[in-house]
């Protein structure tokens, strides 16, 4: 049985999750802290996908190292207000690949969430590693008493959406609330005529709140793909940063009426 930690002044931690990977997941969750950080709150990210973090690449911060403290405390990245740990800024090569068993990698997740120093916090968002195995598990164990639940992140199509209840069964199994979704690559806005294009397909999952729809944008990709994603929400394109602002809002105060209906 893994022992439960100590987060410090941590009070509240959202989950990230996808059934699968390549859906934009590490895109939602920095745009969520960012957001959230508009709302006027004190955030952090975990970086917790061991073989393939991005969270780094996407805010510009890929060639810079985590601290440490005299007493063997982690000091995650500051990037616009944001605290950011991720295994990416521990390594000195940064194209080795991270080639770990369950074991060790449940040991090395351990530390991290152990040893981070996050300071005084009103939300860490957890970008979780896409599907759902031993990371998982060992993350909705350890942080149990402050995580408050989980955002799904899926695309569109018929394809995703077994993929998505076997998600949906884990959270339940694991007694983590699903907060809602959030769809991206949703649709493409003909610039010039404003017409919706649905590329992928419709896709209305059963029972489940879609939080956000996020439209496909070529200024939003490169932006993603340069490492500037924060330039691009806080200046190029606002009405997208105001949709997660709006969301965020939602997940808040979701959150709180959960919180006051156990207490």
């Amino acid at each position: 049985m893994l022992p439960r930690i100590d987060i410090g002044s941590v009070k509240h931690v959202i989950l990230v999750m996808s059934g699968k990977g390549g859906v934009g997941k590490s895109f939602i969750s920095a745009s969520i802290a960012l957001a959230l950080k508009e709302l006027g709150l004190s955030v952090g990210i975990l970086d917790a996908d061991v073989h393939g973090p991005s969270i780094p690449w996407l805010l510009g911060i890929e060639n810079t190292f985590m601290g440490a403290t005299v007493d063997g405390k982690i000091v995650p990245v500051e990037v616009s207000g944001i605290a950011v740990a991720s295994f990416e800024l521990m390594l000195e090569k940064r194209d080795e690949p991270i080639a770990w068993r369950g074991p060790l990698k449940t040991r090395a997740l351990m530390e991290v969430l152990a040893k981070t120093s996050w300071g005084p916090r009103d939300f860490i968002v957890v970008d979780m590693p896409p599907g759902t195995g031993d990371e998982h598990l060992t993350i909705i164990h350890v942080l149990r008493p402050w995580i408050r639940g989980s955002i799904l992140v899926l695309t569109p199509g018929k394809l995703v959406e077994h993929i998505v209840a076997k998600a949906r069964k884990f959270l339940a199994e694991a007694g983590v609330d699903l907060l809602g979704a959030v769809l991206n690559m949703a649709f493409f806005q003909c610039p010039t005529c404003g017409s919706i294009h649905r590329l992928y397909g419709e896709y209305s999952p059963r029972n489940l709140e879609i939080l956000a729809e996020i439209p496909v944008k070529p200024g939003l990709s490169r932006a993603i793909n340069d490492g500037k994603l924060i330039d691009y929400l806080y200046s190029e394109d606002r009405e997208l940063m105001a949709a997660f602002v709006v969301m965020c809002r939602s997940i808040v105060n979701k959150i709180q009426k959960n919180s006051s209906k156990k207490g």
